[in-house]
């Protein structure tokens, strides 16, 4: 039987230019792409470090939020005056930040801190409850300088509660700058109100040095 099979040319890739270049091509393809990701990996890593100090700040400011938040609580007796300390010593050169300082206002928390280089690094946590940055002593001669009365339940102040509430807001708009190397207290005071229709009572509470 004749063999009817016909036999196929064989591509010699020794004599192909074209071939060794789409070879070569592919092979420089795929080293770029190797480099690009290895590239890639490492800025990664090292954006994840620089974000090291940020985060360790942020737990920071959230520890000090949460303290001045607390006094909402129901087992936070009125006038009782706790500390909180930042315990600043902790913090240094090899633990990513240091030169910590703090800020509060009626709305917010702030701390901030330098970090490898000197770069500045800062973090803000807002506040659930209404905060005054002042003590005692200030916020009733605030409101018996603003009213004619301090605000006690022996000296009601007589007017609109969200007029007192508003007078308050701006008196604590501005942050205040704390010193971390010594306690803040905190501190559930009450303002009371007498209107037309009763006696209202304002919670605050109060964090100061």
């Amino acid at each position: 039987m004749d063999n009817w099979c016909v036999e196929m040319p064989l591509k010699n890739i020794l004599n192909d230019q074209s071939g060794w270049i789409d070879f070569i091509l592919s092979k420089i393809a795929l080293i770029i792409a190797s480099v690009i990701i290895i590239s890639a990996t490492f800025q990664l890593a090292a954006d994840f470090k620089d974000m090291g100090p940020e985060h360790e700040l942020g737990i920071l400011a959230l520890d000090f939020k949460s303290n001045v938040d607390n006094p909402g609580s129901d087992t936070f007796d009125y006038g009782i005056r706790r500390t909180y300390s930042f315990d600043t010593e902790k913090y240094g050169p090899e633990t990513g930040f240091y030169n910590v300082n703090a800020a509060i206002s009626g709305e917010y928390v702030e701390i901030t801190a330098t970090a490898h280089g000197g770069r500045q690094i800062h973090a803000v946590k807002p506040l659930m409850l209404k905060v005054l940055p002042f003590n005692e002593s200030t916020l009733r001669y605030e409101l018996k300088d603003e009213y004619g009365h301090n605000g006690t339940i022996e000296d009601l102040i007589t007017s609109d509660y969200l007029t007192v509430a508003g007078f308050l807001s701006q008196k604590s708009a501005d942050k205040v700058m704390l010193n971390t190397s010594t306690g803040v207290f905190i501190q559930k005071t009450i303002i009371y109100v007498e209107t037309d229709n009763g006696v209202y009572d304002l919670e605050y509470t109060l964090v100061y040095q």
